[in-house]
């Protein structure tokens, strides 16, 4: 079976009923005729919406940013008409996101919430964010990566046995749900802990079912294989130090320094090559400065440094921002996600991660 095939048959189950957008960027319009064609057969209606490098960076430069902030009807009527929004974002040279004013980059971020979430919300719209659509060779070049090696990886991800994978996140969950306290531990000086009572835990396997639905689980990705809940607003004491290369805007992220008390960050230290993510989180709005997020990645192909890190086996990530998409009560606007490699992670006492291996 093909990616395209699983995407239409396997993850999003389309049938003749859905109406399907596809937004991408033009190196992966192979991919996106494949998927449309998949998807005429099962007898769905569908739109390519493409983006370009040069249309996004004249998007960004001459929209105000009062005009970025405000949704885009355009965004709006797509998804009110939609009923499978596909994904695969990502220019083809990360370089132009350098271009971009921080404050626009945080602007169109809050823009597109507005836009896309309370009409996916309430009109239960399936979504597959596509993972593989950023391989591109200026990608790997502007980021370091070894090219071939980082496309193997990334492809070898996307392809292992879904049936395993839910099979795996389906454990993990039946261990952390019902857990009131989590705690993470890790080098570098890395010990936080977070109030999970009552949260509600979500599992990225990579398919959309009618469970997921159900439970307003209403978006997942390819490759896929991670586990996250949204902890209490003010359940977080203690720091976090991220210390997985995070590529980030055109840049590779270095070290960042996350510090809270009562779940709010009092803290938000970067070095020099990080300040682009600090600077965007000064110039945002909404509930920038709270925790949102706790996760750990269960995908036993994925590899970190590259652009999947919270998919990567006992990989944990710790996020801040909006959150109202997991089930919590932060508003939207900035969302800042990142993970801790080799950390050590105990729910109630119990350990579940130990020295980034899942127990």
């Amino acid at each position: 079976m093909s990616l395209a095939e699983k995407i239409v048959s396997q993850c999003l189950d389309v049938t003749s009923k859905d109406n399907v957008t596809i937004f991408f960027y033009s190196h992966n319009i192979p991919l996106a005729e494949e998927i449309a064609d998949q998807c005429f057969k099962k007898g769905a209606d569908v739109l390519l919406n493409l983006y370009t490098d040069k249309y996004y960076l004249s998007y960004l430069t001459n929209l105000s940013v009062e005009s970025l902030r405000q949704p885009s009807v355009f965004c709006q009527a797509l998804t009110a008409n939609s009923t499978v929004e596909i994904w695969m974002p990502g220019t083809y040279d990360p370089t132009v996101l350098k271009k971009i004013p921080t404050e626009k980059s945080a602007a169109v971020d809050e823009g597109e919430a507005k836009a896309h979430w309370p009409l996916t919300k309430e009109k239960k719209v399936r979504s597959l964010y596509i993972g593989t659509s950023m391989l591109t060779e200026p990608r790997a070049k502007t980021y370091g990566f070894n090219y071939q090696r980082w496309k193997r990886m990334t492809e070898a991800a996307a392809n292992v046995d879904y049936d395993v994978l839910a099979k795996t996140g389906r454990k993990l969950k039946a261990s952390l749900e019902g857990a009131k306290t989590i705690h993470v531990k890790g080098r570098g000086g890395t010990d936080l802990t977070l109030d999970i009572t009552g949260s509600k835990w979500y599992v990225s396997d990579g398919i959309v079912d009618k469970t997921d639905l159900k439970e307003e689980n209403l978006g997942d990705e390819v490759p896929a294989g991670s586990i996250y809940a949204a902890p209490r607003q003010k359940g977080a004491q203690g720091r976090v130090i991220f210390n997985a290369r995070l590529p980030y805007r055109g840049v590779n992220l270095g070290k960042i320094q996350l510090s809270f008390r009562d779940g709010r960050v009092t803290q938000f230290f970067t070095d020099a090559a990080s300040k682009v993510a600090r600077n965007e989180w000064k110039a945002s709005k909404g509930d920038k400065d709270k925790i949102a997020l706790f996760g750990i990645g269960f995908n036993p192909k994925a590899e970190p440094g590259y652009t999947s890190n919270n998919i990567v086996s006992g990989a944990v990530s710790i996020g801040i921002g909006g959150n109202q998409d997991i089930g919590g009560k932060n508003k939207p606007g900035f969302i800042f996600v990142d993970q801790v490699i080799g950390a050590t992670v105990k729910a109630d006492g119990k350990t579940i991660i130990k020295q980034g291996r899942i127990v």
